[in-house]
């Protein structure tokens, strides 16, 4: 029972404070929903450590028990969600403050949670789809948070339809593996086909399904353009979407399916195409935005194509690796980027901002550790975990050359937008008007653990000779993949090339951002960059306005269709308002008339 807990607790939060917040002062509510989320944390630390757990309800559906399982990989990933998931809750404390919908605010976030973790320990596919659609529905109340301004209704209006395009993907995969096996349990799926000797045929349709929907959730090439505009809602809300929950979902699902996708090479490296495309679109729609947020959120387009990039290649474990410490340093720059936004009255723009470092030294230090962690820096958490993916991709059975060089080419643009990033906010001259602060504890101190993790997680899976406690820990709940691997020497030898790619890379982008004139043809990439190569536009002029043009259309038939029943069902009530003057209650009316019907039936006898 323990380990339903870890869902009923920020899940009681959820109703407690939707039902009763308001009549909670503030901080109240925050304090509630962080220790609630806390408590999760701690039950999965408690339960990892005892060795796991399991709990179901059998016969849930035919044949499908609902089972929530704690196993290596769940326990993983739980720790993540729970664990970063606390320090944003304690941050938003200090960033809604004076918020009319502070409870309400919290309300959503301890929703989002819990349906995350019922996503993370499910058992089988269709309880993980309810997690799957309730962190949807919860991103939905959390994009469009302020939702009396349009823009952020649509923004979330907007996530949640792309979203429902890949869940589509999701509900046929499954389908097609309970019509093959008989069942969804992933448990008795991974034994069907680890005993099956002949694959179904329809098996890599099934798996490409499951990918449809991993592609939608974690915003991979071409169901990616939700989630720029997720940044509607409130920075706190940014950063869990997009450092340790909702969009690590996708990633999650091809890890748990594993054992599925190692027998589907041709969508294996199909998904691994899909991957370096979205790293490759990511990085360089980021470099030419001015919100501050924005550049942060392409990024984490691009450095989800990485992760897909890995478990197209088999590197399941590798994947997972960045999924954390990519949680770290992603958490903390949007966590940055919302005490720098605190610290200006509201301002996202950074060509108003610069300078930065004098006025808020310790969030400065935040955003340095966060940018030279996801640019690669050497020995940063995102330089072991990225340097693996790439590497990965010639050690690993579905890699290959072309992925290494356009995973180089990615880091290396990686490094010089990061350097973008965190040159407009905190070097040269302040060019804003407001009075910049620090923020309070509240929001610094939560800064200063991811800092930590940015900087340091990585050295949990280090390359040999060195320490690894990440694969070995993962490694039962993963399908066993045969890696080819090279020399020390050579390993080694890449790996310094990674670095200096990332270092040539982030003085390149120092120099071009503070020192040098930027050339016109930058200027004219710049604005394709700013306006993410236009897909948006070309979506809304191919899909979006055709259809609205047929919906106008048909909601014109139907009001026609509409008003003619409303005339048919007039002119029927006119006639039987008229046929009922008939009835007169009169026998002798009835006679005549009987009468008068006989001599008509008479005279059409014998006219005919």
């Amino acid at each position: 029972m323990l380990l339903l807990l870890i869902i009923l607790l920020p899940l009681a939060g959820f109703v407690y404070l939707g039902l009763a917040g308001k009549h909670l002062r503030e901080p109240l509510p925050g304090i509630i929903a962080s220790a609630l989320t806390g408590a999760s944390f701690l039950l999965v630390v408690a339960l990892s450590l005892g060795g796991g757990a399991a709990w179901e309800i059998k016969d849930w559906l035919p044949g499908i028990p609902f089972s929530l399982v704690l196993d290596p990989l769940s326990s993983y990933m739980g720790l993540v969600v729970t664990g970063i998931g606390f320090l944003i809750h304690v941050y938003a404390i200090g960033y809604m403050h004076g918020d009319e919908g502070f409870s309400r605010f919290f309300a959503y976030l301890n929703l989002f949670i819990a349906m995350m973790m019922t996503l993370v320990l499910a058992g089988s596919y269709p309880v993980m789809f309810i997690g799957w659609e309730g962190v949807g529905l919860a991103s939905f109340l959390l994009i469009g948070f302020w939702y009396t301004e349009k823009k952020n209704a649509d923004s979330a209006r907007k996530a949640f339809i792309v979203n429902r395009i890949g869940d589509l993907g999701f509900l046929l995969g499954m389908a097609l593996l309970y019509s093959l096996f008989g069942t969804l349990s992933i448990a008795e799926l991974r034994e069907a086909l680890e005993a099956s000797h002949v694959l179904p045929l329809s098996l890599g349709l099934a798996g490409f399904l499951l990918f449809v929907g991993a592609v939608g959730k974690s915003a991979q090439v071409p169901l990616m353009v939700w989630l720029p505009d997720a940044m509607a809602g409130p920075t706190p809300v940014s950063a869990l979407i997009h450092a340790a929950t909702m969009v690590t979902a996708g990633v999650y699902l091809i890890a748990r399916s594993s054992f599925l996708y190692v027998n589907l090479q041709d969508v294996s490296y199909f998904i691994a195409v899909i991957g370096i495309l979205t790293a490759a679109y990511g990085a360089l729609s980021a470099l030419g935005q001015w919100d501050i947020k924005k550049i942060v959120a392409y990024s984490t387009i691009s450095q989800l194509g990485y992760m897909f990039m890995a478990v197209g290649v088999g590197a399941y474990w590798i994947a997972l690796f960045h999924v954390m410490t990519h949680a770290f340093y992603k958490a903390l720059l949007f966590l940055a980027s919302g005490s720098v936004i605190h610290a200006l009255g509201g301002e996202q723009d950074v060509r108003k901002m610069g300078g930065l470092k004098k006025y808020l030294p310790r969030t400065h230090l935040h955003g340095l550790a966060g940018a030279l962690s996801l640019a690669g820096f050497p020995l940063l958490a995102g330089f072991w975990s990225k340097d693996a993916i790439i590497t990965a991709t010639l050690n690993y059975p579905f890699g290959g050359t072309g992925f290494y060089i356009a995973g180089l080419s990615v880091a290396f643009l990686t490094a010089i937008y990061a350097m973008r990033w965190y040159a407009l906010v905190f070097l040269g001259e302040y060019k804003g008007d407001a009075h910049p602060h620090e923020a309070p504890p509240v929001m610094t101190i939560p800064n200063d653990i991811l800092a930590l993790g940015a900087v340091f997680a990585g050295f949990l899976a280090l390359p040999k000779p060195f320490w690894n406690l990440i694969e070995p820990y993962l490694a039962p709940a993963l399908a066993h993949v045969e890696v080819h691997h090279m020399s020390l020497g050579l390993e080694w030898g890449l790996i310094t090339l990674s670095a200096v790619v990332a270092l040539a890379g982030l003085y390149l982008g120092y120099l071009a951002f503070t020192r040098w004139a930027l050339p016109k043809w930058y200027l004219t990439f710049q604005t394709w960059s700013e306006n993410a190569f236009y897909v948006d536009l070309a979506y809304n002029a191919v899909i979006v306005t055709p259809l609205k043009e047929l919906a106008y259309i048909w909601s014109l038939l139907d009001g026609a269709l509409d008003t003619f029943y409303v005339y048919v069902a007039g002119v029927s009530g006119w006639l039987g308002e008229r046929l009922t003057r008939v009835q007169t209650g009169y026998v002798r009316a009835y006679g005549a008339l009987m009468v008068f019907g006989l001599v008509a039936m008479l005279v059409w006898g014998v006219l005919r």
